[in-house]
């Protein structure tokens, strides 16, 4: 195997490095170009357009005004002094990127997620680039490098979530992948200085970079403490020669990285600390601080935590090696071995991912023993993901977040480079160069392809322009209100629901009443309702409008008279509308018994395969909500009741809806309701429906 030094570029071989400057491009161009919507439109799927939303929400409410504090929401009390939703959890460097990203796009929030998903793309590209050059330090091949790492980032965790916006995405990623070529050029030239910047550097973007660190410390100072035994025991004045040995191991390198990171480590955890409790001016419990408890949650020590089946150490430890396998299987692959598209772990966990991962993770661990060079950090890479999976296995909510899985990249880049290296030195150096060679070709493919196949699958461009209209409506509604106080109706909106009214929204003090329909009025009033007959401010939005001068309570009126004036769709307790998008229940006089019942509605779709798998079999998609939840829908006023539940974007055939005693209770009252279709869409619905009855999915 060549030397270090034969690997280093010099000014002559500088087309020999080309591709491995290269491969950032390729792969930054592969994620926009194939990756189509999904570079501009946040995913509506679980935590990853949860947590981009709530990223950028921290981002826009970042600022010396406030003590750069790290808050979801800043809002005015009634004596006018600012109030703040606190998420102090992660460290203030990935905020202050992404801060900076969005800055230039002022009111433009298409622009400003477009800018944020970019600098995610960048990270993400950049954590590969960095992964590639530490491999080609390791292996002394930069066709290996080539090859392997391309691999490793093409599964499907990682193009699922390479343009997420949220520190435990690719923010951490890229962290650890800067960490990991620091410690390779730590053990090859003993450069310390640069090994504590990027460790303090990977810190403030995120914790990850801890249980990578915990190895690589570990394994080091454990190898120096061997040597150093094995040197004390061999002297003739023992007693002398250990006291020399501790002294030296208190004086390491390794030592002192722990110490350095610890310390930087916890200046970041006082600074979100102080923060919160000057936030609530001391008034909140220590234990109850958003911090504290969150660091109290993922260790279970909370008193709300309940052991979960899914958290015993039987049921994580095959979750943890699903991800290995779904991680270690390039996306366009995934499909032929059982993966679902996302992965939907709590629906089970199919067998061949799992067994693929134990293989992986069997596979990766052996390989260590071929390992000579840097052995320390790709054992350190390689025990990355299970060092942050265990201390995450006590968090209820961490266990189901796939997004938790990206450290397992490092386990399958140490697998393939491990692996081509071992064909390099089966098939010989001229044969296996080749062989090398051709592997890096098709790992780009490969790549592209696991690209090309999310982004496929995922788009949704009915969705996309929905919220391309979406974004414009606010973008106009933010010139008006910034710095005002806002009022939202109804509570609970499609449009205004709270994780993008706090990015929509961020830097306007808009509140949430205990009545929505209460006469206090605000500066202005957000609605998804168009009423002409009021202070409408933008009459060129198509999805959400902004009145001022108005109460809510004048919106509640408005909208009960517009559904007056029409016929219902069915009668019974309430009187049931149904529209285009929604289904609106109105009852007139009202009293709080008339709606603690829950409310259901079935809605049955034109298409079946616009229904998730999980629903399929019953047909239909199912939605619950309490009574003690009405006014999130809703509200009483005037001796009446109005709720709205808005419906899926997709055309549905018909719903079943009413009220029962509980979530699949005694059934109070019950209509069904068709929606009218065409004759050719009536056929393909029944000929849909006949399939699947046939096929028995």
């Amino acid at each position: 195997m060549p030397s270090f030094a034969s690997i280093r570029p010099r000014a002559a071989e500088w087309r020999g490095w080309l591709p491995l400057a290269a491969l950032p491009l390729f792969m930054f161009a592969a994620l926009l170009a194939l990756g189509g919507d999904r570079g501009y439109f946040y995913r509506d799927y679980g935590s990853h357009s949860m947590n981009t939303l709530k990223t950028l929400a921290i981002a826009e409410n970042l600022s010396s005004e406030h003590g750069f504090r790290l808050a979801t929401r800043v809002y005015r009390d009634e004596d006018g002094g600012f109030q703040y939703d606190l998420f102090s959890r992660f460290p203030i460097g990935g905020y202050a990127l992404v801060k900076l990203a969005i800055m230039p796009f002022g009111d433009d929030l298409a622009a400003k997620l477009l800018a944020a998903r970019v600098l995610m793309l960048t990270m993400f590209c950049g954590a590969a680039a960095l992964a590639c050059l530490a491999v080609a330090r390791i292996t002394g091949s930069r066709r290996v490098a080539l090859a392997s790492t391309p691999l490793a980032f093409s599964g499907m965790y990682a193009v699922f979530y390479a343009d997420g916006v949220f520190n435990e995405g690719v923010m951490d990623l890229f962290g650890a992948a800067l960490v990991f070529h620091g410690m390779v050029v730590f053990v090859q030239e003993g450069r310390f200085r640069q090994m504590l910047v990027k460790v303090c550097a990977a810190l403030l973007l995120g914790w990850h970079v801890y249980a990578l660190l915990l190895p690589f410390i570990a394994l080091g100072l454990g190898g120096e403490t061997v040597a150093l035994s094995r040197a004390a025991l061999s002297s003739n004045d023992r007693a002398k020669a250990a006291r020399a040995a501790t002294v030296a191991l208190v004086r390491s390198r390794y030592a002192a990285l722990a110490a350095a990171s610890i310390l930087f480590g916890s200046a970041l955890f006082a600074f979100n600390f102080a923060n919160e409790y000057t936030a609530y001016e001391g008034g909140t419990e220590f234990a109850r601080l958003p911090l504290v408890n969150a660091v109290m949650r993922r260790f279970g020590l909370t008193e709300d935590y309940v052991e979960l089946g899914y958290l015993e150490w039987d049921n994580f430890t095959r979750r943890q090696l699903y991800r290995v396998g779904v991680t270690s299987t390039p996306h366009s692959l995934a499909r032929a071995v059982g993966y679902e598209i996302p992965a939907r772990e709590w629906v089970g966990m199919p067998l061949a991912p799992t067994l693929i991962g134990a293989a992986a993770a069997v596979a990766a661990l052996g390989a260590l023993g071929f390992a000579r060079r840097s052995r320390i950090p790709l054992a350190a890479a390689t025990l990355f993901g299970f060092c942050w999976a265990i201390p995450m296995r006590n968090n209820t909510y961490a266990a189901n977040h796939s997004f938790e899985s990206l450290p397992y990249i490092f386990m399958a880049l140490s697998l393939f480079a491990l692996a081509l290296v071992g064909v390099r030195r089966l098939l010989g150096e001229r044969l296996g160069e080749r062989v090398i060679l051709a592997a890096a070709a098709l790992a780009a493919l490969s790549f592209a392809a696991s690209v090309f196949l999310a982004g496929q699958i995922e788009r949704d461009d009915a969705k996309a322009a929905r919220d391309k209209t979406e974004m414009a409506d606010f973008s106009a509604i933010r010139e008006t209100t910034r710095g005002k106080r806002v009022s939202v109706f109804p509570r609970h909106n499609y449009t205004l629901e709270p994780l993008r009214r706090e990015y929509y929204m961020a830097g306007s003090w808009w509140e949430l009443g205990a009545d929505p329909c209460g006469p206090r009025a605000a500066d202005f009033v957000i609605s998804r309702y168009r009423h002409e007959s009021l202070n409408m401010l933008t009459p060129e939005n198509r999805l959400a409008f902004l009145y001022g001068d108005a109460a809510p309570l004048e919106l509640c009126r408005a909208e009960r008279r517009r559904l007056e004036a029409s016929e219902p769709a069915a009668r019974a307790e309430f009187d049931v509308y149904l529209e285009e998008d929604k289904v609106s229940y109105l009852k007139r006089p009202c009293e709080p018994r008339d709606y603690e019942a829950y409310f259901f509605a079935y809605v049955h779709p034109a298409d079946p395969n616009d229904l998730r798998p999980e629903h399929r079999r019953t047909g239909f998609h199912p939605t619950w909500w309490g009574g003690e939840t009405f006014t999130r829908f809703g509200a009483a006023f005037d001796g009446a009741c109005l709720a709205t539940l808005h419906l899926p974007d997709y055309p549905i055939s018909a719903i079943r809806t009413g009220q029962a005693t509980a979530s699949g209770g005694e059934t109070v009252w019950e209509v069904s309701i068709s929606s009218p279709l065409d004759d050719e869409a009536r056929a393909l619905y029944e000929k849909a429906w006949q399939a699947i009855a046939a096929s028995g999915a």
